[in-house]
């Protein structure tokens, strides 16, 4: 897809009314492997499986199509589309229909787990005419002229596990673990984020997202509560391929970078998920939905995100309201032009953590609060809305 024209702002895509969701329709074609689809006696350990839940339960859909390899063998094009699934509904017929037939709007597609020892400009070993960017960048050509209104994600995946792991074999110990995922989130993400910046260098005018499911997964398995699950309601073997807990938590990273928005809460997780998921389900998406926030790039755009807006309500105010000092390490000022009767203030996770209905000569003190980006929405007296986004040092 051609790149629309976005306005350089800080993405910060609050949503205050969290509970309403609005309608998305996906049709989706997946150029991936196992840590995408994983071929077991239930679908639960599928990533388009998960999504189609999530999308179902925020009043929303998804079909999907897909397929098995690496990217060497994606780029023999056309496509097959090879997978069916119990409840999800196939996008595209590759027997009885041309891929621009199906008109999708949404491709995923990621390269291997274990080639992040070279960088992806790099010829693979053994073979002397692709690399993992030359063949992306076949497909992404075929695509644009295929399904030229498609958005491409690269599905940032997890790494082989086995090479961290003593004998390589299985599972690991717990400090084994902890390498693992300190790999996961530094040189294996580092690989990933350079082989996105080739793509777009390449091809700049093409509409290219990347979402970082496996530095996600690492950094909330490595902290607490979901750090007690243990390894094997996760894995099942050092390839690793995942078993549903691992698959439900990368479903719900893609879903909320493809339909962004967080997932709902309303889900209703199985059994079948470790219930530290479920417990803890806000808190998780919370922090899934920050961690997506903040991916940028250098330039602070959104590695994720198609759009990039601060999204407010229909009734609050485009006016600019002065705030000072701003940053600030403390205490800050309100425009003493509006007779300022309520305030909220909002993180990046969207999570209000201060509010008041009387601010005493329109001053706010927020000095015992954690730096960082926030969002603060003021009313006046004449019921008007006004927003600021405030820097805490």
């Amino acid at each position: 897809m051609k790149k629309s024209l976005r306005f350089p702002l800080l993405l910060l895509y609050i949503f205050f009314n969290i509970n309403v969701f609005a309608q998305q329709d996906k049709t989706m074609y997946v150029f991936g492997h196992s840590l995408i689809v994983h071929a077991t006696s239930s679908d639960e350990t599928t990533v388009p499986h998960w999504v189609y839940l999530l999308a179902e339960e925020a009043g929303s859909s998804v079909s999907v199509s897909g397929q098995y390899g690496f990217l060497p063998q994606h780029d023999n094009l056309p496509p097959i589309a090879q997978w069916g699934f119990d409840i999800v509904t196939p996008a595209w017929d590759s027997d009885t229909q041309n891929f621009s037939e199906a008109n999708f709007d949404t491709i995923l597609l990621t390269a291997g787990n274990f080639v992040q020892g070279q960088p992806s400009n790099m010829l693979y070993y053994g073979d002397p005419d692709t690399s993992p960017l030359s063949a992306t960048l076949t497909i992404l050509d075929w695509i644009e002229n295929e399904a030229p209104n498609a958005i491409t994600y690269i599905y940032e995946n997890w790494p082989d596990m086995a090479p961290f792991i003593a004998g390589e074999s299985f599972p690991p110990s717990v400090s084994e673990f902890q390498n693992y995922n300190t790999y996961t989130e530094g040189d294996f993400h580092d690989w990933w984020i350079e082989y996105h910046d080739f793509v777009q260098a390449e091809r700049p005018t093409e509409d290219v997202r990347m979402i970082p499911v496996g530095p996600i997964l690492s950094k909330l398995l490595s902290q607490s509560p979901l750090n007690q699950i243990p390894i094997l309601d996760l894995y099942e073997d050092n390839a690793p391929h995942g078993r549903p807990t691992l698959y439900f938590l990368a479903s719900l990273i893609t879903y909320m970078a493809i339909y962004e928005e967080k997932a709902p809460v309303s889900f209703n997780i199985p059994n079948t998920v470790n219930a530290l998921v479920e417990n803890n389900f806000q808190n998780t998406i919370d922090f899934i939905w920050g961690e997506l926030l903040r991916f940028n790039d250098t330039s602070g755009n959104s590695r994720v995100f198609v759009n990039s807006l601060l999204s407010v309500s229909n009734n609050e105010s485009n006016q600019v309201v002065n705030v000072r000092p701003n940053p600030t390490k403390g205490k800050i000022v309100i425009d003493a032009g509006i007779n300022a009767i309520s305030y909220e203030l909002y993180d990046l996770n969207g999570r209000q953590v201060k509010t008041g209905n009387h601010l005493a000569n329109n001053d706010l003190d927020i000095t015992n609060i954690s730096k960082g980006l926030y969002l603060l929405k003021i009313k006046d007296g004449k019921g008007k809305l006004y927003n600021k986004k405030i820097v805490k040092e």
